[in-house]
């Protein structure tokens, strides 16, 4: 057999134990992909043990391959809720993220300004100590381009696995720490997390009222919205014996029954202005001739349309109740453009409804397939990307996004924006999700392959323990320090603390430690929100430290 299949071989062996590997749970933690560096590593060492030689460019080709793969699916992953992760306390997770990512660097840094370890090791150490495959991928691209030798270059992926499993580790006992320093009563985080989420993010529901106010008589159902307020919906109307799909010129009439659509908040408002009738229930006395349909704009002409042309193109008597899109629901307001995917919530008769499916296109089939071309197209614009050069001042030689950063930067702006032109960039997200965990798969398994022969012998020395510690340093100082001082001076919810602190840290096992513990959404919404900065953030720094210390 040539090398290339030897290889592929010991790669296909590497990845299903490494995926069992990482599968197995300690109270209810894994190591997840992680279980493909280390069962990689082993394989390694024992390659190296018994003189087989794998081939070097096939190692090198799929290791990068695999990053690219990665990095591109996950930025459109997140891309579509990119911006709004800044509202309200998006704004202030992530300048927490930046803050943990600079004082960690700063750390860094100062370790080897005082020449406690060789720059390879730092990198990967760096990257290790704040569970960064990214930020691996994009130090030893650096360390290539300033001439540093293969040989050495392998060093930091050591230093990378050294630091990975202990960073989980420090990670969930600095959130231990935080919880017996601060008297965490978990009970009281959930139930003050669920207060605040009502209030800034009230829950759409049916509300069904009379309308008993001669002053509403003969207004049209649109100047009524308008003067409520554009997030609601009149999705159905009875007047007498007859149920009604109401369009924006229907008039309303003293003693008709309305089922309104919107936030909870704004319910208080109409109930001072109608009689609330909490007994009826429309939808289900409707039910035999008005339908409930759910719409998928599939269409790629549709996409970027705000509801209000849609509206005006298509007129028929049906209403939109809201748009659902990545699992969240929107209130169907005018101005609201419509992306590919989307679910459009549509009230009316079936026949009614029909020309608007047509409309839209709603074919599972387009939704379910997944677009080749401009899914390679994005990938190699950045790659492109990843290749120009940034001249910082202070800075000897051009910091370069790479092959992390230009891909992820990418796939975050093509994912957001949804189309250009003709092109739709959607891809469904099970095939994301299975493209990410192939791409991470491909890239630890060729680093635990590359590095393994040295990893253990580094591990067993006084070398491995000094720089396990100072891997913990560069964990634990940026945690703890941001820590207290949102908990103890700006009093933040402790599992959106420990959420945004994960994803300072690219750290999801931990982020799994939290969302197990308290079982709500604060942690994955805390970590979510500040990725995509802190993952970039992290391929700019690691690479910054690396030409200052050159």
């Amino acid at each position: 057999m040539t090398t290339t299949v030897i290889t592929i071989l010991c790669f296909c062996l590497t990845a299903f134990s490494g995926i069992f590997l990482g599968s197995i749970k300690v109270r209810g933690i894994s190591i997840g992909s992680g279980g493909v560096l280390f069962a990689g590593l082993i394989l390694g060492y024992f390659l190296n043990a018994y003189n087989i030689v794998l081939d070097a460019t096939t190692l090198g080709f799929l290791r990068e391959f695999g990053l690219i793969l990665f990095i591109y699916s996950m930025g459109l992953t997140v891309g579509p809720n990119i911006f709004s992760s800044l509202k309200r306390n998006g704004i202030i997770m992530n300048l927490m993220a930046v803050a943990v990512v600079f004082i960690g660097s700063v750390v860094a840094f100062v370790i080897g300004k005082f020449d406690f370890m060789d720059l390879s090791q730092l990198v990967g150490l760096y990257s290790g100590a704040v569970t960064s495959t990214p930020a691996l991928g994009a130090g030893q691209q650096i360390l290539a381009e300033l001439g540093i030798a293969p040989d050495k270059i392998s060093q930091s992926s050591m230093t990378y696995a050294m630091a990975y499993p202990i960073t989980i580790v420090c990670t969930i006992c600095v959130f231990a720490f935080l919880k017996s320093l601060f008297r965490v009563n978990i009970t009281d985080e959930v139930a003050a997390y669920e207060y605040q989420k009502a209030e800034e993010n009230p829950h759409m529901e049916g509300f069904n009222v009379v309308v008993n106010n001669p002053n509403f008589n003969g207004i049209e159902v649109g100047h009524f919205l308008k003067m409520i307020h554009y997030s609601m919906a009149v999705s159905r109307m009875k007047r007498g014996d007859e149920y009604i799909v109401p369009h924006e010129h229907t008039t309303l009439q003293v003693g008709d029954v309305l089922l309104l659509f919107g936030p909870k908040t704004f319910f208080p408002t109409v109930s001072i202005l109608f009689q609330v009738d909490p007994s009826r229930d429309l939808m289900k006395e409707s039910a035999e001739q008005i339908q409930s349909s759910n719409i998928y704009v599939t269409k790629p002409k549709r996409v970027g349309k705000p509801l209000k042309k849609i509206m005006g193109d298509a007129r028929h008597h049906w209403v939109i109740s809201r748009v659902i899109r990545n699992g969240i629901s929107h209130s169907p307001t005018p101005d609201l453009k419509l992306a590919y995917g989307d679910c459009v919530v549509v009230v009316g008769k079936a026949v009614d409804v029909l020309p608007l499916v047509r409309y839209l296109g709603n074919s599972r089939e387009a939704l379910n397939s997944t677009r080749f071309i401009p899914f390679f197209i994005g990938m190699m614009l950045g790659i492109l990307f990843g290749l120009i050069p940034f001249h910082i001042p202070g800075l000897s030689t051009p910091i370069r996004l790479g092959t992390s950063g230009g891909p992820l930067l990418t796939a975050l702006m093509l994912s957001y924006r949804g189309s250009l032109g003709r092109i739709i960039f959607y891809t469904p997200t099970i095939v994301l999700n299975a493209f990410k965990e192939f791409g991470i798969i491909l890239f630890l398994g060729m680093v635990g392959l590359s590095s393994g022969a040295g990893f253990f012998p580094l591990v067993s020395s006084m070398e491995g323990v000094k720089l396990i510690g100072l891997g913990i340093l560069i964990t634990v100082v940026p945690l703890l320090t941001v820590g207290i001082f949102m908990r103890g001076y700006k009093k933040m919810n402790y599992l959106t603390l420990c959420g945004t602190l994960s994803g300072s840290t690219t750290n999801l096992p931990s982020m799994t430690f939290i969302l197990n513990m308290a079982g709500t959404d604060a942690a994955p919404l805390g970590y979510s929100s500040v990725y995509p900065l802190t993952l970039t953030l992290r391929i700019l720094t690691v690479q910054a430290i690396a030409l200052a210390l050159f």
